[in-house]
């Protein structure tokens, strides 16, 4: 059997799925009301290319 929780990305700044074009602040578990304007000391989280259809389909439900 499947644990979701291991199919989840890592908590870290994304791309606001939203659009806004800001970064929005992944807790691990879900998208929160923390957003940054993108900045060089704001590191995007690893794999995102990988994961986008994840946080996608996340951001959906």
């Amino acid at each position: 059997m499947s644990n979701i929780a291991t199919q989840l990305p890592p908590f870290g700044w994304y791309p606001d799925p939203a659009g806004s074009h800001m970064l929005r602040w992944w807790d691990g578990q879900a998208w929160t009301n923390r957003l940054e304007k993108p900045r060089p000391e704001i590191q995007i989280a690893n794999g995102y290319s990988q994961q986008q259809s994840t946080l996608s389909r996340l951001i959906a439900s």
